[in-house]
């Protein structure tokens, strides 16, 4: 097993972990504080960040396609190629899938057997490589970015693997995009969501409403935390956390089969019942 596991988006768990080390920090410092409460503190720390790490470790290794991405990925200074505007937007490490989240994206088109797959929110290819991997003979995995410098840098990589051939980018805003693919008369088995997260509900009303799912087809959507803002009182909200929220509440309703579950940053699984 790897001796250090690089983390991509934190859980709210790790989130929480690194808090709690500034107040041992300040708490040390204090002369009424007990060897005790220290140890304890140290405790759920290592509790938090061990459950990471054992997640991380008890799953599945990537391939070397993908262990390859994420190392080109987490080498490139994103924000020098903002700075000297490369690209049009702030991209950041942080938005590409972490290793736990791509074998599970991986297994469930593998079990699920889907032939067409809609992603919305490439990045640097990282999702949609493990995705692509799970594609049977003949699959297809159209994936949509709003940025070329991302785009152009997917492209690139995925085209030096065996499973760029399965995989179309298509350029432009999602919104957009899912209305051309009603015009070109489109229908997914699997959609996978991880774009912008002020539009999250949008993307699946637009969806439903242009018909590019079935009832078979799986829905799939990460960041449904927003970093603990989804369910915390205490986190500062934003316009993305609340169209979240508005969006998890949609899927939990009757209208949808749903689970929720605390991978990472937060990952919906959900059809249409």
């Amino acid at each position: 097993m790897e001796n250090k596991i690089t983390l991509k988006t934190q859980s709210p768990s790790l989130i929480l972990a690194q808090r709690l080390k500034k107040i041992k920090q300040r708490l040390t410092n204090c002369k009424s504080i007990e060897d005790g409460d220290i140890t304890e503190i140290d405790s759920i720390i290592h509790m938090m960040e061990s459950q990471e790490r054992y997640l991380d470790e008890c799953t599945s290794f990537e391939s070397s396609d993908l262990s390859k991405l994420n190392k080109v990925t987490m080498q490139t200074d994103w924000n020098k190629i903002f700075l000297e505007k490369k690209s049009d937007v702030r991209l950041m490490t942080q938005m590409m899938s972490s290793k736990l989240s791509g074998q599970l994206l991986k297994m469930l088109v593998t079990m699920s057997g889907a032939k067409k797959i809609l992603e919305l929110g490439l990045f640097s290819g990282y999702s949609a490589l493990a995705m692509a991997e799970g594609l049977p003979e003949g699959g297809k995995l159209i994936s949509c970015e709003i940025d070329p410098y991302a785009a152009a840098f997917a492209r690139s990589y995925l085209d030096s693997t065996s499973y760029g051939k399965k995989i179309q980018i298509r350029l432009g805003p999602a919104l957009n995009l899912l209305d051309n693919f009603m015009v070109e008369g489109e229908s997914f088995d699997f959609v996978f969501i991880d774009a912008k997260k002020t539009e999250y509900k949008k993307y699946i009303t637009k969806i439903i409403a242009n018909k590019l799912i079935t009832k078979q087809s799986i829905l799939c959507i990460d960041n449904v935390f927003m970093k603990g803002a989804c369910f915390s009182k205490f986190e500062k909200q934003t316009k993305g956390s609340t169209e979240v929220k508005q969006m998890n509440q949609l899927l939990a309703s009757e209208k949808f089969f749903t689970v929720m579950l605390p991978v990472r940053d937060g990952m919906t699984i959900s059809k249409l019942r």
